[in-house]
């Protein structure tokens, strides 16, 4: 499951590979379709676009909203099931980088403006289970016996630095486990793991995004300030309509298109004309009954004129000769 705090949107999928999302500020269903690709092995969304990443058996990732039926993309990731996908949603990715691993032992990380081309790429030593991007950009790869942390992934330029293998930045050893889950806290340089056992802890330092906006996120806020928040975002709350791949196309303005009709200023299509607009631009207008062009407006308004003027002329001729 995943949730979207913006859109009151509930996402889940199951075993049946029909993805659903539930509104739960109304409690109804919004929409489902199937994905056709079986039972997901893991999933993901982006809190930058609201779209949904899922993870498939056959290796494929493929990203979705509520507005599509089909996928907006569907990458062919790994060469086995993919077991773990995180986005990275620190100030400076900005929801671009997704990482990916898979059942064959390599962990990859792709560029959101240009699928198809993986930025990095290494093989870990355990088979990889799970992933979770830190508030600063730390990825933590979760597996078999061990937990390692990463860090600067992208920030070299140079293909040959990002072709190299990265060096890890704190390993949290779990013998004869397996991490299930791993995630980092919010605002904390803190990592949680979850495991057969329960729950493991490790102090990552400068995890964690030390300024937070208090509008979005306050940790000191009150009972009543954050009920004034649940109720203000219900109010606010983002439609489904508005999901879209490129969120900088949102907030812009439509620039004015020139024309000489309404219709080329508006950009409408044949069928939304209505049916003068659509006979005047076939140049079907002059075929009238009698092979005579229709009058306009203004030349029916001068006829009516003359006609008044000339039957109140016979009116005052006839009361003469009476």
């Amino acid at each position: 499951m995943e949730y979207l705090p913006y859109h009151y949107l509930l996402s889940t999928v199951g075993h049946a590979g029909h993805l659903k999302y539930h509104d739960v500020s109304t409690g109804i269903l919004l929409t489902q379709f199937p994905t056709h690709l079986g039972s997901p092995s893991s999933m993901a969304q982006n809190p930058h676009s609201a779209i949904i990443h899922l993870g498939h058996a056959n290796g494929t990732m493929t990203l979705w909203s509520p507005n599509m039926t089909t996928p907006h993309v569907k990458l062919l990731a790994h060469r086995g099931p993919v077991t773990g996908i995180a986005v990275d949603a620190s100030e400076g990715s900005a929801g671009r980088y997704v990482a990916t691993c898979g059942m064959e032992g390599r962990v990859k990380i792709w560029d959101g403006r240009m699928w198809g081309k993986e930025v990095r790429s290494w093989a870990v030593r355990n088979t990889p289970t799970s992933l979770s991007y830190s508030g600063r950009g730390m990825l933590a790869v979760g597996g078999k016996s061990s937990v390692t942390v990463y860090r600067d992934l992208t920030s070299s330029s140079t293909e040959s630095e990002l072709s190299k293998l990265p060096q890890p930045y704190l390993n949290l050893p779990l013998p004869a486990l397996s991490a299930r889950s791993t995630k980092f806290c919010p605002y904390d340089d803190l990592l949680c793991v979850g495991h057969q056992r329960g729950i493991s802890s490790l102090l990552v330092p400068g995890s964690g995004e030390a300024n937070f906006d208090s509008n979005e996120a306050d940790v000191y806020e009150t009972y009543t300030r954050r009920r004034e928040r649940d109720v203000r975002g219900v109010l606010e709350k983002i439609r489904p309509e508005l999901i879209t791949m490129d969120v900088n196309l949102l907030g812009t303005v439509a620039e004015a298109k020139g024309g000489e009709t309404f219709a080329e200023r508006e950009a409408r299509s044949f069928r939304q004309l209505g049916r003068m607009e659509r006979l005047r631009k076939e140049g079907q207008l002059g075929e009238g009954l009698g092979g005579e062009a229709p009058a306009s407006d203004e030349e029916d308004a001068g006829a009516g004129a003359e006609a008044e003027g000339e039957s109140g002329r016979a009116d005052k001729g006839k009361k003469k000769m009476r």
